[in-house]
């Protein structure tokens, strides 16, 4: 059914906004439903106004399940110690219901599109879709360097595309690779081939932690983004997270290949890792979007904590306060985001995809509302989102998301038992 949202503000403007086929359709000062020929759903949006949603483009979602283990630890320590021995207490249940409940968080914080890493392909992908919003998922593919498994990751990543091309819509496949470290030269091959081969995006951990750059320097004697290059890993597909020890040659490289970074700017201040350089990074005209990374290493999935934070550390970092203005970040977590996910959206206009927020301007974050992009992210809260639209479809009205407290009851069931 198509859907009418009636005296949303949008920019300076009050406007009606025609979604059909989950597409904007119209955006006109007056629509009148009697004049359309066919049903649709009437959204009152007197006091709210119309914006694009966000894209996270780095999430680990169902580790919510884990929100509160391990804190205040470094990487390495947290990865060998903490989570990759709770992750082999995984059930299917488990990445169930914690990507679910993952998704209702990010539902609230005004996220319609995610960049998912994580295990357990077929669960996964079902809760996503479940959700009612956008994921491009990959399994993060850690392998032992053998015959067999190389041949199970062949036969892995041909599974993981049927089961991503049974869904009618939402849900994308892309490839993944964890990391340099935790991954083999032959195996990077065969996902590097795959994706070529299907046009998928490659999903991977890059220049994370100082010692991340550093051992693959004194093993290699290239940075990673150097060695990920000699094996023909970087392109315009090639998505990677963090990015914190980029050299300004590899961001010349990232650049000339077309290849983009997701910014996790909580996620490397509680790990100490670093500091992702954005001054440098927009001067060298490197595509990045943001991410929030999991929920237990960073604790939340809420965009607007994110923009905040991005800001604040990149005028902090450069010793400049014109760095990273609020328009350019707001940007960055929507429209570059869903353009890095392949997707035609992050704006509000005719012919792009329905996807959007309502937020309240009687929010307090965003009175007196001299500036509403500047009050989104230096102010405001998911509490100011009203209403979250993915498609054309709306998933959360008035804070009300259909069936969270099912949810929510079996998320504590299976967290309990882990």
């Amino acid at each position: 059914m198509d859907l009418l949202i009636q005296q949303a503000r949008l920019g300076p403007d009050v406007r009606d906004v025609l979604v059909q086929d989950g597409r904007f359709a119209r955006i006109e000062p007056q629509i009148v439903p009697d004049s359309l020929g066919r049903p649709c759903h009437i959204l009152e949006a007197t006091g709210l106004a119309i914006l694009p949603s966000f894209a996270n483009l780095h999430c680990h979602a169902a580790m919510v399940l884990f929100r509160g283990l391990g804190d205040d630890t470094p990487l390495h320590e947290w990865l060998n110690n903490v989570i990759w021995p709770m992750e082999r207490r995984l059930t299917g249940d488990h990445i169930y219901w914690g990507t679910l409940f993952g998704c209702l968080e990010m539902i609230r914080s005004g996220i319609t599109a995610v960049h998912d890493m994580y295990w357990q392909t077929a669960q996964s992908l079902r809760a996503f879709y479940q959700s009612g919003i956008r994921v491009c998922f990959s399994h993060p593919n850690i392998i032992p360097p053998d015959s067999a498994a190389l041949a199970n990751l062949r036969r892995d990543l041909e599974e993981h595309l049927a089961l991503a091309k049974s869904y009618p819509t939402r849900v994308e496949l892309a490839v993944g690779i964890h990391a340099l470290y935790t991954t083999t030269p032959e195996m990077r091959a065969i996902c590097r081939d795959f994706a070529h081969t299907h046009d998928l995006l490659v999903h991977t951990h890059i220049s994370e932690t100082r010692r991340e750059a550093d051992e693959c320097i004194a093993a290699t004697g290239k940075t990673p983004a150097e060695l990920f290059d000699a094996e023909r890993l970087l392109n315009e597909n090639f998505l990677g997270a963090h990015g914190i020890w980029l050299s300004d040659s590899d961001r010349q490289l990232l650049v000339k290949r077309g290849a983009a970074i997701a910014h996790c700017p909580s996620s490397n201040m509680k790990l100490a890792s670093g500091v992702f350089n954005d001054k440098a990074a927009r001067t060298a005209g490197l595509r990045f979007g943001l991410g929030t990374d999991g929920a237990s290493s960073n604790n939340r999935y809420d965009m607007f904590s994110e923009m905040r934070t991005a800001a604040l550390l990149a005028k902090v970092a450069s010793d400049d306060p014109t760095t990273c203005p609020a328009g350019a970040i707001f940007r960055t977590a929507t429209r570059d985001g869903f353009q890095l996910l392949r997707l035609d959206a992050g704006e509000i206009a005719v012919g792009k995809l329905a996807d959007c927020i309502l937020v309240d301007l009687d929010h307090s974050g965003l009175v007196p509302g001299h500036d509403l992009i500047s009050d989104l992210v230096y102010a405001a809260t998911p509490e100011c989102v009203d209403t979250t639209i993915c498609n054309g479809q709306v998933l959360m009205r008035h804070r009300q998301i259909p069936g969270e407290e099912e949810i929510r009851r079996a998320f504590r069931d299976v967290a309990a038992r882990l």
